[in-house]
């Protein structure tokens, strides 16, 4: 008899479960209600209240074309004139990638202590 009400009990929770999928909602809060007693959603608090806006966000539903664009499509000469400053603005920077670069003043040696470094004062003994 254990086995049998086991197993009843299995296939309850499981249609349970997979009859709330189906339902919907959320599958494990329909689920929760329905074994709590269906209790209502709670109250929505002030803030929240207050953040959403008065009146429903505009999106556009599924299926609906969008009004036309409000800016005019561009000329060719305005999209001529666009890509000659591109071109540009690409030749300006790839000149200044490749400008000589100055010869740097360090020769890697290493200063030894004790030892006056060019620019610089010699160490005071004590």
């Amino acid at each position: 008899m254990k086995f049998r009400l086991g197993t009843f009990l299995a296939f309850v929770a499981l249609s349970a479960a997979l009859s709330a999928c189906s339902s919907g909602g959320s599958g494990m809060t329909d689920s929760l209600r329905s074994v709590r007693g269906g209790t209502p959603d709670p109250e929505v608090q002030d803030f929240v209240r207050e953040s959403r806006p008065a009146t429903p966000v505009g999106y556009i539903p599924v299926g609906v074309t969008p009004p036309g664009r409000a800016t005019p499509v561009r000329s060719a000469a305005d999209i001529e004139k666009l890509e000659k400053e591109l071109s540009g603005q690409r030749d300006r920077t790839r000149a200044f990638a490749h400008r000589p670069k100055p010869q740097p003043s360090y020769d890697g040696s290493v200063p030894r202590p004790g030892k006056a470094v060019q620019g610089m004062a010699p160490p005071k003994s004590e």
